[in-house]
């Protein structure tokens, strides 16, 4: 069971939770901007100076995280995964660029909410785990047919828990993925039965339901 604390890498401040006994990995939102890694939750409105978040529109971001920040924060201590953003763009070359000298000496796994946008980060960086992210219903439905058909290769998931519905639904997308992690998850109870269904990782907002684990 890998324990990610998420959100983790956005905030400098929650960077020495790397070091804590109940977390395995830290996760950060990523955004490419001007060819830099940096790291923050809201949404860049296209060319626009704006940022759309969970409290309406703000200005840009002075100083971000940026992607070396998240690796010193990660050395030795835990893995780093990285959350890629796409909304207006292509970030997959620029990702690729920065993570290929890295692969073989750190510990990176990447999701991605567009399967095209991690399909080509898996092309050009087949030894780094990429996931696809499953936020609906209807998404997993798409996820199982392609692989029914066989028109995507065995790949792993980072799903919304309130989609796992109970053991047999874990076993049933078993069979089409390699490895299951379901986000985000803040309740003890919650992810002790996901844990026993045999969910491979948690994500939680909170390090009492990780150190639960």
């Amino acid at each position: 069971m890998l324990r990610t604390l998420h959100a983790a890498g956005n905030y400098r401040a929650l960077h020495p939770l790397a070091q804590h006994p109940a977390v395995d990995a830290i996760e950060a939102d990523v955004w490419v901007v001007r060819g830099n890694i940096v790291a923050h939750h809201e949404r860049p409105l296209g060319g626009l100076p704006l940022l759309l978040g969970n409290r309406g529109l703000r200005g840009p971001i002075a100083n971000p995280v940026e992607l070396d920040e998240l690796l010193a924060a990660v050395e030795g201590h835990c893995r780093l995964v990285l959350d890629v953003r796409s909304w207006f763009g292509d970030p997959a070359p620029d990702i690729a660029r920065r993570l290929a000298p890295l692969v073989g000496r750190t510990d990176i796994a990447v999701t991605c909410e567009s399967w095209k946008v991690a399909d080509r980060v898996r092309a050009w960086l087949p030894d780094v785990p990429v996931a696809y992210s499953l936020r609906q219903e209807r998404q997993v439905r798409r996820f199982v047919g392609l692989r029914i058909d066989a028109l995507i290769p065995p790949t792993p998931v980072a799903i919304r828990h309130s989609l796992l519905l109970d053991a047999p639904t874990v076993e049933a997308l078993r069979e089409h993925t390699p490895r299951i992690a379901a986000w985000t998850v803040d309740d003890v109870d919650r992810a002790i039965d996901l844990a026993s269904w045999g969910v491979d990782e948690v994500v939680s907002n909170r390090l009492h339901v990780l150190n639960a684990l």
